[in-house]
């Protein structure tokens, strides 16, 4: 497929042909979307050269070229806004699309889902439905497929199903019902031992998240300890407090938007490590990947907010734009997207040199050194995912 893009008062060529090697079109999702986050940055910033994780991790690894497949977005044509590369393409991402649909089905199916209300005005089993509308597979399934492309298919499928709560439940828990509906269920994942009652009536909903939790017990059986890690991390990114009123620095938002940790535990699970998280070595190489996954989706999903705080969909304006904007008293949106992306290609460069540091030390093992490049693997991926996904770009975005 050839198309013509446009970008910064110009068209540029794209072909979605030489995106990946001939025989690996059949492993990745067909991209339909091309939305440039960054429109107006300047030749100067759209031009650097990439900055490519360090071949320190064994070369050999099998679930790599096992699992997934590597994309050429400069051969394509795409406005990567991005100088990290590589990027990788999960080959199950119809097992991924296939988990997130079934979820989906049975929230919509289920009884208590009808009466938990959620955000806009929709029930939870509201919102599934509106979620199954066609065109799925372009929206937040992709974001699995390509921030965690080492998994193996059952991973996937965990990660897949957790993912889509962390979005379904993304709203500020101010209500009292919607507290208690997350409490609810929270409860799945919180006492995953607890055995059901053989004359218990639980909707087949329930039933699959206990299906799931079970799953992931048994994949921390066979390798690696991330279950715990990111079902720990899933029950703390529900406890985040959104804050009122406006950040007084680009420190005190970055610092809020760290709270939420799921991706880098994702990326544990997905590759089965046992890599401890709180290992002090890492600390400044996992800030630095939550600062880039931040803002690179803040930039590409501010155009999606700004439209649902003027129509009333949301109260607050949560976002590294608004904030540069406010910081440095800038007249427009698009110098305010310039600023917030010429930080993030800053943030680029400190990680790979962070990278450097760390190899300079001597003492990484493998396995630790192969934690790190799936860690790396998830700002590549969020990157390409904000870039491709229909949610962020709608209509407007959709390649003819």
């Amino acid at each position: 497929m050839i198309e013509k893009f446009k970008t910064r008062m110009k068209y540029i060529r794209i072909d979605l042909k030489r995106l990946v090697e001939p025989e690996n079109h059949p492993y990745i999702s067909p991209v339909e979307y091309v939305h440039d986050p960054v429109p107006e940055a300047p030749h100067h910033l759209a031009n650097l050269p990439p900055l490519s994780f360090p071949q320190y991790a064994p070369a050999d690894c099998d679930f790599i070229s096992r699992d997934s497949v590597r994309l050429n977005t400069c051969a394509a044509g795409l406005p990567y806004r991005s100088r990290l590369e590589p990027i990788r393409g999960n080959k199950y991402w119809k097992a991924n699309l296939d988990e997130t649909r079934k979820i989906l089905e049975l929230i919509a199916a289920d009884s208590s889902s009808t009466s938990m209300e959620m955000r806009n005005g929709l029930t939870l089993a509201g919102l599934a439905k509106k979620e199954l509308r066609p065109g799925l597979e372009h929206r937040m399934v992709l974001a699995t497929s390509y921030m965690y492309p080492d998994a193996d298919e059952r991973r996937a499928r965990i990660i897949a199903v957790l993912m889509l709560m962390l979005f379904l439940f993304d709203v500020v828990a101010n209500k009292e019902k919607l507290m208690n509906s997350r409490e609810q269920f929270l409860g799945h994942f919180r006492s995953p031992n607890d055995i059901i009652p053989s004359d218990s009536v639980i909707s087949d909903f329930e039933r699959h998240l206990k299906l799931i939790v079970s799953a992931i017990a048994d994949e921390d059986k066979i390798s690696g300890n991330g279950g715990k890690d990111i079902i720990a991390a899933l029950l703390e990114a529900y406890r985040c407090v959104h804050p009122k009123g406006d950040f007084h620095s680009l420190e005190e938002y970055l610092s809020f938007r760290r709270l939420n940790v799921f991706a880098i535990t994702a990326a544990k699970f997905a590759i089965k490590s046992s890599v401890d998280l709180e290992d002090a070595r890492f600390s400044r190489y996992l800030r630095l990947i939550s600062d880039h996954l931040g803002i690179a989706n803040d930039i590409a999903s501010y155009e999606k907010e700004s439209r649902a705080l003027k129509e009333g969909d949301t109260q607050e304006m949560i976002n590294v734009v608004a904030v540069f904007q406010h910081l440095e008293s800038l007249p427009t949106i698009a110098e305010a997207k310039v600023a917030a992306y010429t930080y993030q290609l800053q943030v680029e460069s400190w990680i790979i040199e962070e990278v450097e540091i760390l190899a300079a030390r001597g003492d990484l093992t493998d396995e630790e050194w192969r934690f790190l490049e799936a860690v790396f693997m998830t700002a590549t991926g969020n990157v390409f995912y904000c870039m491709t996904t229909s949610r962020y770009g709608g209509d407007a975005a959709k390649l003819t």
